[in-house]
């Protein structure tokens, strides 16, 4: 007589299965050079760029690192469309927080935001103190509210701590985050979801695609009619 030992393969299996997938649905694992989105996205607005970014556009829970040889070369422009889109009427709540602005290099230009759509009424603008780091730790605070739809900063200097800090604070609070940072910063290791650096030609901005998570590097040229009109 035999007996059947009772097999725990399928169930072992079953399990292995179910922590692949929640493993693999996590916003922290790269896929390589998979163009599955790892979460929400905002459209950027421009359709060569898009096509580069995995979902089709600036991703809404992650930390955006922007690199600009100098201030006004269409940095603002390229953000416009996304922005205006957080402003239209009927979204959600989670979609209608603040704008919030940390130390931007000039006073931003109430009637350009108006005419591309921008509601000022939802723009917080502050100035951290001149003191390193000032600017990341308004950041983080703002972020940790969980009252924004997006957050702009510009910071000379960030150490990989305080930039761990900020990608961890914008995956938690589901915040579309942007850290404008001077050319130094290229020198400098980065645990953003999405890294460009930016230059100008002319009319044209040619953004270069220096890091994404799940995409390959990448160089897109944007051209601004107006850029000047929509800069700080």
């Amino acid at each position: 007589m035999s007996y059947e030992t009772p097999c725990k393969t399928d169930k072992t299996i079953s399990y292995i299965g179910v922590g692949i997938k929640k493993l693999l649905e996590s916003p922290h694992v790269w896929r390589g050079f998979s163009r599955r989105s790892a979460g929400e996205v905002h459209a950027t607005g421009f359709e060569d760029l898009d096509a580069h970014l995995p979902g089709g556009g600036w991703p809404a829970a992650a930390l955006t690192e922007i690199i600009v040889e100098r201030h006004g070369i269409g940095e603002l422009s390229l953000l416009m469309p996304a922005m205006a889109r957080l402003c239209e009427p009927g979204l959600p709540g989670s979609a209608r927080g603040w704008i919030f602005w940390v130390s931007p290099p000039f006073i931003p230009y109430a009637p350009a935001l108006s005419r591309h759509g921008i509601d000022l009424d939802r723009i917080l603008l502050v100035h951290a103190p001149a003191m390193r780091c000032a600017s990341l730790w308004a950041m983080e605070q703002a972020l940790r509210a969980k009252s924004c739809a997006v957050v702009l900063a510009w910071a000379r200097t960030a150490d990989q701590t305080a930039l761990r800090r900020l990608q961890l604070a914008a995956e938690e609070s589901r915040c579309w985050t942007v850290l404008f940072r001077p050319g130094t910063a290229l020198q400098q290791r980065s645990p953003a979801a999405l890294r460009l650096k930016l230059t100008r030609d002319a009319i044209v901005t040619r953004v270069e695609i220096l890091k994404c998570r799940g995409a390959r590097p990448a160089v897109v040229q944007i051209r601004h009619d107006d850029a000047g009109s929509t800069e700080c």
